[in-house]
């Protein structure tokens, strides 16, 4: 590839806000396009002004092209990149869930491409900018693009990381998905359960943050099977059963999460050596019940089996 000097940024949402001033902080031209409303974008490390460009001026000027839109817009952005006369060597998206084939119009024209998506939660542009150095970039795409990128993510302070094919960008997301936005979920369900054991909403959030900061340093410290404590750790079955008759009684619609979740854990515990194969066991006919009794009604109206125990998790290790 020649030299790479001037990069477009399609979209200037939270992700394309940070890795504007990312690559204007290495020293990048920038080209920013963003709604014909909009007139200019203030940078707000340089304080430097840019014009908007459009999509036309951004193709024939940047050396390479990026798509930070919401992932739904991407598709009508390559059509339309595909109409024009292009300069640009590559264009790459930064979606989490898609990979690069729906560039394939762009590789069509010569143009590398390929999917770039920093592993990071980004709750507002500030947020972004300062979450972005130390996260992972997961790359998938044309293998001519992945030295220019390591170098450029090592600059950026991050990590580089190449996925093994176009099927592992779903799963990977999905991780991705488990981990941060089913937190914010987690969160929910916890505060929920203070709040109907006699918190108010403020303080079962004050009171649950320091447990879930502790929780993330032992993961920092720890893996996971080492960070694990509670019941299902110990295996302590009364206190499960106790948690799904009150979950059943007074937040029905928090059983399910629970013995899903529980069953992870207590997969852990098991291979872990925490608990023995015949606690785990007998954790999980109780979670299985728990989850059946949620269920129960629908199932016998409809006249069907009762679950087994595979059914709701593999329990032979």
């Amino acid at each position: 590839m020649n030299p790479i000097r001037t990069a477009g940024i399609i979209g200037l949402g939270r992700i394309g806000t940070a890795l504007a001033v990312s690559l204007e902080s290495r020293g990048y031209a920038l080209q920013i396009v963003r709604p014909k409303t909009l007139t200019a974008w203030k940078s707000p490390l340089s304080g430097k002004e840019y014009s908007i460009s459009t999509l036309t001026e951004a193709a024939q000027k940047a050396d390479v092209l990026f798509i930070t839109t919401p992932d739904d817009i991407i598709s009508d952005i390559v059509t339309r990149l595909a109409a024009l006369d292009i300069e640009a060597q590559a264009a790459l998206h930064m979606s989490g869930s898609l990979s690069s084939e729906i560039l394939l119009p762009l590789k069509v024209k010569g143009l590398a491409i390929g999917s770039l998506h920093p592993l990071q939660s980004f709750a507002n542009a500030k947020q972004a900018v300062k979450n972005l150095p130390g996260s992972f970039f997961t790359f998938e795409g044309d293998v001519t693009l992945i030295p220019w990128l390591a170098g450029l993510v090592e600059g950026l302070s991050g990590v580089f990381k190449v996925l093994p094919s176009a099927k592992a960008k779903v799963l990977y997301h999905a991780g991705a998905v488990f981990v941060s936005n089913y937190m914010v979920g987690l969160a929910q369900a916890g505060m929920d359960c203070l709040e109907k054991a006699g918190f108010h909403a403020a303080e079962a959030r004050e009171a649950l943050l320091p447990l879930m900061q502790g929780t993330m340093n032992n993961l920092s410290a720890l893996s996971p099977e080492k960070a694990l404590t509670g019941p299902i750790a110990r295996g302590d079955a009364g206190v499960v059963s106790s948690h799904i008759q009150s979950l059943t009684r007074d937040l029905p619609e928090l059983l399910m999460p629970y013995c899903t979740m529980a069953g992870i854990l207590a997969r852990i515990s098991a291979e872990s050596g925490k608990i023995t194969q015949e606690k785990h066991n007998e954790l999980l006919k109780i979670l299985v019940g728990g989850v059946y009794h949620e269920q129960s009604d629908n199932q016998h109206a409809e006249g069907e089996e009762s679950w087994r125990q595979e059914d709701f998790y593999d329990y032979r290790l």
